[in-house]
């Protein structure tokens, strides 16, 4: 799929007539057929002659990364968050891989190289909301499954609603079929130097029962928007893993990040070159370069 959507990409900004792609083509079936999957689950609950517009949104993304002294890595991401239109306020549907909510996914590590049959992924209807002062509640169940391995789990999203909006707080927690669970927990803030240029403070916890892991990562970044379509970013991140109340630094990393929506309004490649210390290097200097390239489907 990696290898096509490449392929189509080019082949497209080559010998094609930017006004009708073969990729706008590409991109309307596939809108369309999220549409009518929206519209499908949507007419199963309630029978209704509503004409309201379904707002889904997608999102397909490949990766690419090579490092000194590691093999190459790919891997090929897919989102999607189906809006019923009829009972938005009390379904929404989601299907992601189990690392959807890791702030620093793709960062460092590319889980899912060469075979995407080897990650897991979710499949989640939340369906209660309840906001009691400024704490926001949302539930639901789902299912991870790895081909024919299926775990059901609920799953219960806290977040805090400050009266900055700059500052952002919130946690997910899983509790699956065969009594393990996870939790994360993500606290970011940001502060504007002007309209174009802010920094970034990000916190990410995750504890797994299922590994008996848990993961603690710190970065602040600085990024400037160049336009409404591009962006540049410097920045510096730490991951520690906690055993026992004592954290063991896993690795630092400096990066570079930009970002670039290339045609019309969604399509995007970012580049990002990085140096990083890992443990497993006994902190010995890598260099990283990291090339994603990604769609991004919303029929709002």
């Amino acid at each position: 799929m990696s290898k096509f959507l490449y392929l189509l990409i080019l082949s497209t900004l080559l010998f094609a007539d930017l006004n009708t792609t073969i990729l706008d083509e590409y991109y309307d079936k596939l809108s369309n057929i999220l549409v009518d999957s929206s519209n499908s689950v949507d007419d199963y609950f309630i029978k209704t002659q509503s004409r309201k517009r379904s707002k889904t949104e997608a999102e397909l993304k490949t990766s690419f990364a090579i490092e000194s002294n590691r093999k190459s890595e790919y891997a090929l991401r897919f989102k999607l968050r189906v809006n019923l239109p009829k009972i938005q306020k009390k379904f929404r549907l989601f299907f992601e891989d189990e690392d959807s909510d890791n702030i620093f996914y793709d960062g460092t590590q590319l889980d899912n190289r060469y075979k995407v049959k080897n990650k897991n992924y979710l499949l989640r209807l939340d369906f209660w909301e309840f906001i009691f002062k400024k704490i926001d509640f949302t539930s639901g169940v789902g299912v991870k499954f790895r081909r024919f391995n299926l775990y059901p789990y609920i799953n219960l999203k806290v977040k805090y609603l400050f009266e900055n909006r700059n500052l952002i707080a919130n946690s997910r927690f899983r509790l699956y079929s065969d009594g393990k669970f996870e939790n994360a927990v993500t606290l970011s803030k940001i502060e504007h130097f002007n309209k174009k240029i802010y920094i970034l403070y990000r916190n990410f916890f995750k504890y797994k029962d299922r590994t008996n892991s848990t993961t603690i990562i710190n970065s602040i970044s600085t990024t400037k928007i160049i336009s409404h379509k591009k962006e540049l970013s410097v920045g510096v991140a730490f991951a520690s893993r906690l055993d026992i109340l004592k954290a063991y630094l896993s690795y630092q990393q400096l990066y570079i990040a930009y970002r670039e929506i290339f045609y019309k309004n969604w399509l995007y490649y970012e580049v990002s070159p990085s140096i990083l210390w890992r443990e497993e290097n006994d902190f010995d200097k890598s260099y990283r370069f990291m090339f994603n390239l990604g769609m991004k489907f919303s029929t709002h």
